[in-house]
């Protein structure tokens, strides 16, 4: 067996779906309800949540370059 790694991320790549900043604020908010709910791992899912904020705000600014981008050419 020979190391895989290019060839099966590359395939991984193929299979994600991009989520949108909008996507990602949806998840966000559904775990910090969890995490409201959930006494035991409420922490846990509250980080998760912040993580989805973090990842919606860096996918927004992308967002905001390419439409700029497209919006120059």
């Amino acid at each position: 067996m020979g190391n895989g790694a290019p060839a099966n991320s590359s395939v991984i790549r193929e299979r994600l779906k991009v989520l949108t900043s909008a996507e990602c604020l949806k998840i966000a908010e559904r775990k910090m309800g969890e995490a409201i709910g959930d006494r035991r791992h409420g922490k846990e899912l509250k980080a998760t949540a912040q993580a989805w904020l973090v990842l919606a705000e860096r996918i927004a600014q992308i967002e905001a370059i390419e439409a700029l981008k497209a919006k120059g050419e």
